[in-house]
């Protein structure tokens, strides 16, 4: 009988001999206090992650409920955002002031609504604007990494982009606050302002002025945050098409650019989880956000007219809530920004790591 058939029976017989699982099982089992202890410490740290989690998303939804009571779905698809009480005229018909016995206008209180469909808006513009803006260069800068960069530069070339990542937010929102909204007002939105306005099919992305803060700025310094993410992962993405893929190509005539656009469908996937990724770093920014969009609470067209986002709005008005209703008004506003961040990382968590790469690989 050959070596090799005889090598595999006495592997088989000792797998099969009674007690051949019995070391892993007691190892799992924790046969020393010092396994025990290791086996405990990191059940308690994963059960502790959940709870963190669990914990977060019971206490926003126990704070928000007067505003789930008071507004209900509404509170998403509203538009006014008043904390106080307002006073106003009431009119007749005809638009005329309606008066009392003695004379005066008749007022009335109207109370504090809150709607959240302006901060939505304005989170998922510039969100999107940003993802327009960053995107290319990142995929440019991954393909530039992986397929021309000399390798002595690539890890350079790679600290240098990933560098933008450890820059505080503090300091992407001073830099946008006093050198790019100066520039953007003085040079760049009345140009593009005047551009919409000539073209009839655009002229309602014109706004009425310009003045560095506004949507277009907060998605500027959003693209740069977002940037170093996108590329960072795409890079990882595109090392993983096979070697085989490429020549393949390249030997049935391909140029250059047909076998890069064959390795972008490969791992098509992959790079829309980077994307939503950067997607979700976008929507969840605040500091740098809330010093350069404006902080106006509407909807306007016009990316160059100021707009705030649902971060933003928490940064700036939550210290000074004047009533419970406010708060929870708020704390709905981070409810649903919580929900909309999750969402975003599970979907690039399933597209880079889940099954959706294998399924991108095969069906091209």
């Amino acid at each position: 009988m050959p070596a090799g058939v005889t090598s595999i029976e006495s592997v088989e017989k000792k797998a099969a001999a009674p007690g051949a699982g019995e070391s892993r099982v007691s190892l799992r089992r924790g046969a020393y206090l010092p396994d025990r202890i290791l086996a405990l410490l990191a059940t308690c740290s994963a059960l502790t992650i959940i709870l963190l989690l669990v914990a977060l998303v019971s206490v926003l939804v126990y704070a928000a409920l007067p505003s789930f009571h008071t507004f209900g779905p509404s509170f998403l698809v509203h538009s006014q955002w008043r904390p106080n009480e307002l006073e106003r005229i009431q009119r007749d018909a005809d638009g005329k002031v309606i008066k009392d016995a003695d004379g005066e206008p008749v007022t009335q209180t109207l109370p504090p609504a809150f709607g959240a469909l302006p901060v939505i808006y304005g989170t998922a513009v510039t969100s999107a604007l940003s993802l327009f803006i960053a995107v290319p260069f990142s995929i440019g800068a991954a393909l530039f990494l992986i397929r021309i960069a000399p390798r002595r530069f690539v890890n350079a070339v790679s600290f240098l982009i990933e560098f933008l990542a450890a820059v505080p937010s503090i300091a992407y929102g001073l830099w946008g606050l006093f050198v790019l909204a100066p520039f953007l007002q003085a040079y760049v939105e009345p140009r593009l302002n005047a551009v919409f306005h000539r073209i009839s099919g655009l002229h309602w992305l014109a706004s009425s002025s310009t003045t560095g803060r506004d949507i277009f700025c907060a998605s500027l310094v959003l693209a740069i945050m977002v940037i170093p993410i996108i590329t960072a992962v795409s890079r990882d993405v595109l090392r993983t098409v096979p070697s085989t893929q490429i020549e393949g190509t390249t030997a049935l005539g391909a140029t250059w650019w047909q076998t890069s656009w064959e390795m972008l469908r490969y791992c098509r996937s992959g790079l829309f989880g980077a994307i939503m990724l950067g997607l979700a770093r976008a929507a969840g920014e605040t500091m740098a956000v809330a010093m350069v969009i404006g902080n106006v609470n509407e909807i306007h067209a016009s990316p160059f007219a100021a707009a705030q986002t649902m971060s933003s709005l928490l940064a700036n008005e939550f210290a000074e809530a004047s009533s419970d209703l406010h708060r929870a008004a708020l704390l709905e506003v981070a409810l649903a920004l919580l929900a909309m961040s999750l969402v975003f990382n599970v979907v690039a968590r399933w597209l880079v790591v889940g099954g959706g790469g294998a399924r991108a690989a095969g069906g091209h």
